[in-house]
């Protein structure tokens, strides 16, 4: 009995040790700095979920109605791009131009401005309008220039303006022609998704101090990923034994792609990961009824929150949910049709759970795009986000930038996730990864035709080339059925291969490598 708690004490130790190595590395990045080189993607990301505290805190407060993600702008911030303007403000980054021309965003020349070019001095930063500096002293807006992210505002104050006399920039007020006082700030809401994320931070701000907030949320970010991946691993050892855990526990620790993406508040990668955990427990657990009906309401649940958190990578996501279901399905086709009835069954519960979580998370979408008309609301998304993202879009109804998504073909899109230009995960170059499909596949073709020479059949075997086939794709969905959207975003969309496709490229060769080394000792013994 003894020996027994031990043992449990133990791996719950084990557990409790993954998720904090995962959490410290989700958090802080320690073995792979190349992931730095994608500061900045992270910057204008984290923007969006950072935005709804910091109009906050500004006095420039959200609509509650509204969508819980945006940008927040007031008239200065960091203008090397204009969407990081939000996450600049948050940091106290707020300084005005300073070169040969200008002083702290005064002209030398006394009549001129710089300010932040965004949707704030866009809106508000107009003719007619007048400024109240600090001092008492006013002037108006007679002319605005925007240039290379810089808003130049030529104002008439009937005196030379300056720092030192008129006060810091930020202390400005603004007023309209008729008097009126104009706000500070101004929040633009990102209309593409719910945006949950950006409420639940919006909500925790007030209670952790702001500014360290961003911080304790990339800790929270972090290890609910690292708790995500470490049931996950759980789930494979009871599945598979520990050689496939072991594999999996690599690549969520020294990813590239999984790694930037964990602690990330607008992509919150948990939410990934959370389906394929639910759909994996009902594989694992088949038997049991109970387990199959809470993983279903945990795959509506958890789908509901993805979809709720974002669109991107849906199709991947919601495949996920059972990806080692249609495993279990080919395996029984071939070696056991009698089970087949029973987990096709499962994988349509599992679907349609997955399918309803989306389903529900669309629907409220809709509601809050057209005001309560969810019909045209449904209307407005398909529109305007679906077909930009994936097939159908007319080219000629998008800007320029994005017409080339539109015209590729599903096959020029797909050849460019063939050529990583990182590591798989630390210590395996990205050059690998077509010769590791290659291996892979080899292996396990020789394996299964060596088995029907002998007359048997190894389901573990059957097993892994189902796995292998969904992981693909499970992984490919979303290059395929987002093709616009993975056209662009080469820079993040490596990440879907990850979704066990890396793992079994890595398990499946040295699986194999094992299996014989296992065979030749035991031919060593016997000749003994």
């Amino acid at each position: 009995m003894k020996k027994k708690r031990m043992r449990e004490s133990l791996y719950v130790c084990v557990l409790l040790s993954m998720v904090l190595l995962l959490t410290w590395t989700y958090f802080s990045n320690p073995f792979d700095k190349k992931n730095y080189n994608f500061n900045n993607f992270e910057a204008v990301s984290e923007a969006l979920a950072i935005g709804p505290f910091v109009a906050e805190r500004s006095g420039v407060s959200p609509l509650d109605e509204g969508y819980g993600l945006g940008y927040y702008h007031e008239n200065t911030g960091d203008t090397t791009s204009y969407w990081t303007d939000t996450l600049s403000l948050y940091r106290g980054e707020t300084a005005y131009l300073s070169n040969e021309d200008f002083l702290d965003g005064y002209g030398l020349r006394g009549d001129l401005l710089a300010f932040s070019a965004n949707l704030y001095t866009d809106t508000y930063y107009i003719p007619g309008n007048y400024f109240l500096f600090s001092d008492g002293s006013k002037a108006v807006i007679t002319k605005v220039e925007r240039k290379d992210n810089i808003c130049y505002t030529t104002v008439n104050a009937g005196m030379k303006l300056d720092r030192e006399k008129n006060g810091s920039l930020s202390e400005i007020k603004l007023f309209d022609a008729s008097g009126k006082e104009l706000p500070k700030g101004i929040f633009s809401e990102y209309p593409s998704q719910i945006g949950l994320q950006g409420r639940a931070f919006r909500i925790l701000a007030r209670v952790f101090p702001y500014e360290s907030a961003v911080t304790w949320f990339h800790l929270l970010t972090a290890a609910a990923m690292a708790v995500v991946a470490v049931v996950i691993l759980f789930l494979l050892n009871r599945k598979f034994g520990i050689g496939m855990a072991v594999v999996w526990d690599a690549v969520f620790l020294l990813s590239p792609w999984i790694v930037q993406f964990a602690r990330n508040l607008y992509w919150v990668e948990f939410t990934w990961f959370l389906p394929m955990s639910f759909g994996l427990l009902c594989s694992v657990y088949a038997d049991n009824k109970k387990i199959v009906g809470i993983s279903c309401i945990g795959v509506f649940l958890s789908v509901f929150l993805k979809s709720a958190c974002g669109y991107e990578y849906i199709t991947t996501v919601m495949m996920g949910t059972i990806l080692f279901l249609m495993a279990d399905a080919g395996t029984a086709l071939l070696t056991d049709k009698k089970e087949f009835p029973e987990i096709f069954k499962r994988i349509l519960l599992v679907g349609i759970a997955a399918l309803l979580g989306f389903l529900a998370a669309v629907c409220i979408h809709a509601y809050i795009r057209a005001d309560g008309d969810i019909w045209r609301g449904l209307c407005s998304i398909y529109e305007k986000n679906v077909l930009e993202r994936t097939w159908g879009g007319n080219p000629e109804d998008f800007p320029e930038s994005e017409r080339a998504s539109l015209e590729a073909s599903a096959l020029t899109v797909l050849k460019l996730y063939f050529h990583f230009d990182t590591s798989l995960i630390m210590g395996i170059s990205g050059k690998l990864f077509g010769g590791l499909c290659i291996l892979s596949v080899l292996a396990l073709f020789w394996r299964i035709w060596k088995d029907k020479i002998r007359g048997e059949i190894d389901k573990s075997t059957l097993y892994m080339f189902f796995l292998l086939f969904s992981a693909f794709l499970t992984s490919v969905s979303w290059f395929v059925l987002g093709k616009a959207h993975s056209y662009i975003h080469t820079h993040m969309n490596f990440v879907m291969w990850y979704f066990g496709f890396i793992q079994l490229l890595i398990y499946i060769p040295l699986h194999m490598l094992w299996i014989k080394l296992k065979g030749y000792i035991l031919r060593k013994k016997r000749k003994r």
